[in-house]
């Protein structure tokens, strides 16, 4: 019975030293990742900070693309009614050549139909 006793004791302590040892790593890696949750915090706040930055920068220029594009849709329309209207200007004259030249060639064929 001492025997058994004996090595329960020993097998008692054995486990109370692999468990202070385990509570020993656990609180060292507890400050580990503390230190790493705070030194991250640390890097990415300023990074943060820059990130923000950039954005607002990249919106102001997606902003002045936008109004550069509205200015070239404007000048575009503008360039196509005008376009339009020269067309009409110089197509006149020609629509009424025609129609004076196809009136002519109507009264000719009729003058040539009545010869025969």
């Amino acid at each position: 019975m001492e025997i058994l006793q004996t090595v329960l004791i020993v097998a008692g302590i054995a486990v109370s030293a692999v468990a202070c040892y385990a509570l020993v790593e656990f609180i060292k890696t507890a400050r580990s990742a503390r230190r790493f949750a705070e030194e991250t915090r640390e890097r990415l706040n300023p990074l943060l900070d820059k990130v923000d930055i950039t954005v607002d920068a990249v919106n102001a220029e997606l902003l002045r693309i936008d109004a550069i594009l509205t200015q070239f849709e404007e000048v575009s329309d503008r360039v196509s009614s005008t376009t339009s209207a020269v067309h009409d200007v110089v197509n006149a004259p020609l629509d009424a050549v025609t129609a004076v030249s196809s009136g002519v060639r109507d009264v000719f064929s009729a003058w040539r139909r009545a010869r025969k």
